[in-house]
């Protein structure tokens, strides 16, 4: 009997699920975080075991993998995976095409806000995955659970005093202290500071539901800017002579946010009045797109 495994790397956890033959699920397992990238590899390397322990030995493993940007990140973590499960046919992709994978039939365009954000879609032959955005914290990676957690630990920095209760128990949580000077020292020590104040998304959400001003123009900001990259991606692949695209969101910030989907949305239509939209949220998980690609590896033509 062949084992498929299909694991969904991200900065904030690690997720592996193995089916058999028939979609059977024969393993489930989670752990920390895995982010070729960014993430320690001694970390990583632990993740990844916590995550698989007790998993069965595997015959095709695909990942979609965080931090995977190009052949050296590629191929250091298919020697990594090669190593937590010996034997396996291995295959990496990025993240965000695990996330496309397990979209909706007929999704044309994914768009992803987690830790970090992206725009991705295929084209009409079905043989690549072209992407927008994604440019990490450092550079990018606009309307993501990162640049809005910067947006509040900034706007605390700013005005401790006038922050909202919430938010300034999500930083003592956060940090062990309020004090300006120390929770910056902190942040700068963190080896995945992204990960951490991507944390503080779910407080500035609070925050703009009750009105805050510092939150409200957050969301406005960071809706617009992604918004953006969805056009320039919509524009870049010639997608918009489809008329009307499907539009799958996909990542954590979504999830319980529907007032940030709303301003997402109107975003979007105001830069392309012409086109009709049909959006939705994702329903399965990426690691389910993951598990699609293991389950075509057994015939190579399939990619």
């Amino acid at each position: 009997m062949s084992v498929f495994v299909g694991l969904d790397c991200g900065g904030s956890s690690t997720r592996v699920m193995a089916t058999d033959a028939q979609g059977s699920i024969l393993f489930q397992g989670q752990s920390g975080a895995a982010n070729i990238a960014n993430t320690p590899e001694s970390r990583l390397r632990r993740s990844l075991s916590a995550a698989s322990a007790g998993c069965p030995a595997a015959d095709y493993v695909c990942a979609g993998m965080a931090g995977v940007v190009n052949d050296s990140t590629k191929e250091r973590a298919t020697s990594i995976l090669r190593d937590i499960f010996p034997g396996a046919r291995v295959r990496v992709e990025p993240d965000y095409t695990a996330a496309y994978f397990a979209c909706p039939a007929g999704t044309d365009i994914c768009v992803i806000s987690g830790t970090g954000s992206l725009v991705c879609s295929q084209d009409d032959d079905a043989k690549q995955i072209h992407r927008s955005g994604g440019g990490g914290y450092l550079i990018g990676d606009e309307g993501s659970a990162f640049q809005f957690g910067r947006d509040a630990v900034r706007h605390f920095l700013d005005s401790p005093f006038s922050a909202s209760e919430s938010l300034s128990a999500a930083i003592q949580q956060l940090f062990g202290t309020l004090a300006p000077g120390d929770i910056i020292a902190e942040i700068y020590r963190l080896p995945a500071p992204a990960t951490i104040l991507a944390k503080l998304a779910k407080s500035l959400i609070t925050d703009y539901r009750a009105g805050e001003p510092y939150a409200l123009a957050s969301v406005d900001h960071q809706m617009e800017a992604l918004a953006r990259v969805t056009r320039k991606h919509i524009d870049q692949f010639a997608l918009q002579s489809r008329g009307q695209l499907k539009i799958c969101l996909a990542g954590g910030l979504w999830k319980g946010s529907g007032e940030i989907q709303s301003v997402f949305e109107q975003k979007l239509r105001g830069t392309e009045p012409d086109l009709l939209f049909v959006i939705t949220r994702i329903e399965k998980p990426p690691i389910h797109g993951a598990l699609t690609l293991a389950h075509r590896m057994v015939n190579p033509q399939s990619f």
